[in-house]
């Protein structure tokens, strides 16, 4: 339990930590990178342009991992963006130690240009757009044909837009934002969260239709290995119609 609250810990003081970036050469950067592999077999036809990543509950290192996903695809030569759709809790800015303003809610209230809406990191070779001002109208916003607008012009100027989102058992907003998505990427952290929750989770985002085209396994300790002592790793997969979850602590 120490070590978990401690990781918690470090995980909210380093956003703008890319590991990918600063220790290329690690295990956890080299773990980050075959879950790229692993994506681009599944886009293999290019069909999952808009990605969305959710959870079940938070926790579960999403922004951490999207972080890093956008910086190697950035590396690799490709255009992408990472869009703040957690309008609710956001922390895409926080990666890029820039401010919360000029964001989705911003743009879409009509205070700001386009232009000054998609901002980019030269150093993490990325583009962004924050979530902006906070709103008690997060469904409005996120069913809003402006929004649908806006993930279009996205989709047409870059080769991945990648969508940060709130978790699913804790509001309805995921559900939303999967109606702007080609395919949903569902994470998972190691003792995070239990097997009902998760299965809750999944159940509730295929009765709702869905597409979820892969899982990520995070924040996986692999002491036992003796390897290393904690570590992000990874699982991906396609999508299939049988009933299979991950089991807990897996």
């Amino acid at each position: 339990m120490k070590r978990r609250k401690l990781f918690q810990k470090e995980r909210v003081a380093e956003y703008d930590y890319i590991v990918s970036r600063e220790q290329p050469l690690s295990f956890v950067a080299e773990a980050f990178q075959k879950a790229l592999v692993n994506l681009e077999y599944v886009n293999v036809d290019g069909n999952f342009k808009v990605l969305q990543f959710t959870s079940s509950l938070a926790g579960a290192g999403k922004t951490t991992f999207v972080s890093n996903l956008s910086y190697l695809i950035g590396k690799k030569g490709k255009r992408v963006v990472l869009v703040d759709l957690d309008l609710r809790k956001p922390k895409i800015n926080r990666i890029f130690k820039a401010p919360n303003e000029n964001g989705v809610t911003d743009y879409l209230a009509g205070k700001i240009e386009y232009k000054d809406l998609v901002k980019y990191s030269e150093k993490l070779n990325t583009y962004y757009v924050v979530a902006g001002e906070r709103t008690t109208a997060v469904v409005n916003i996120l069913e809003a044909q402006k929004l649908k607008d806006l993930v279009q012009r996205l989709r047409e100027e870059f080769d991945y837009v990648i969508l940060d989102s709130p978790p699913v058992i804790a509001v309805s907003d995921a559900l939303y934002i999967a109606r702007l998505a080609d395919g949903v990427i569902f994470v998972v952290a190691q003792n995070e969260a239990r097997k009902a929750v998760i299965n809750e989770a999944i159940s509730t985002l295929k009765q709702n239709n869905v597409n979820i085209i892969g899982t990520v396994f995070t924040q996986v300790d692999i002491k036992e290995n003796e390897l290393y002592s904690y570590t992000y790793g990874y699982g991906y997969g396609y999508n299939s119609n049988k009933e299979e979850t991950p089991e807990e602590g897996e």
